[in-house]
């Protein structure tokens, strides 16, 4: 009679994977993309508009997100930026302009993101309609809004295990110069909401680098 050899197969897992008590493979949770910060932040300034012609403006929104790689390996992290509908309000020949920037750094605290130079992204307008035979600025206002819209960055560089990596957003809004005290044949009416701005963290798992079982 023919003996068949039987073997207890073993599982083999790597730092994506593990067992379950019943021996299944499973997925770690860093396996897969996972959002690892999600933070909200509403504009505390929005509504009327004074002259504001020098950088980096009025400050809108400020949020930071944080997170620490609690997993054995590298994470790969994308962060993004979802900015709220935004509208403004300006009158000739006055111009009305939102910046925004985000700054990062692992293991320290990133730089403040002033816009002044470096900046990540601008959205506004201006109304010149003329003046007239006494050089009052003709009556003229303009609306505008934008919609809600994403952005994300890619950063250039791994999460090690252990290492913390913190993100901080601003958002402002100015009115590049010059600008008229008596628009709208001196009767200015200037307004900018931002509403809110979302600041996400999400962790792409690596390969791993070890195999047991």
């Amino acid at each position: 009679m023919a003996i068949t050899e039987y073997t207890e197969p073993n599982v083999c897992v790597g730092e994506n994977l593990t067992t379950d008590d019943a021996g299944q493979l499973r997925l770690q949770p860093w396996a897969v993309p996972r959002l690892v910060a999600d933070v909200r932040g509403n504009s505390g300034g929005d509504g009327k508009v004074y002259p504001t012609t020098a950088l980096p403006g009025k400050l809108l929104i400020d949020i930071k997100a944080g997170w620490r790689n609690d997993t054995p390996l590298e994470q790969q992290v994308l962060i993004r930026v979802v900015r709220g509908p935004r509208y403004w309000l300006t009158s000739n020949p006055n111009a009305i302009q939102f910046r925004d920037r985000w700054t990062y750094a692992t293991d320290a605290e990133p730089g403040p993101p002033i816009t002044s130079g470096i900046f990540n992204g601008q959205t506004g307008s201006a109304i010149d309609l003329g003046t007239n035979s006494v050089a009052e600025p003709e009556p003229g206002q303009q609306w505008m809004w934008t919609d809600t819209n994403m952005v994300d960055e890619w950063v250039p560089y791994p999460i090690g295990p252990g290492q913390s990596f913190k993100a901080w957003y601003r958002c402002y809004v100015w009115t590049p110069p010059p600008f008229s005290d008596n628009a709208n044949k001196n009767s200015p009416k200037h307004e900018a909401k931002a509403n809110w701005a979302r600041l996400q963290l999400i962790a792409f798992g690596q390969q791993g680098n070890v195999v047991t079982g």
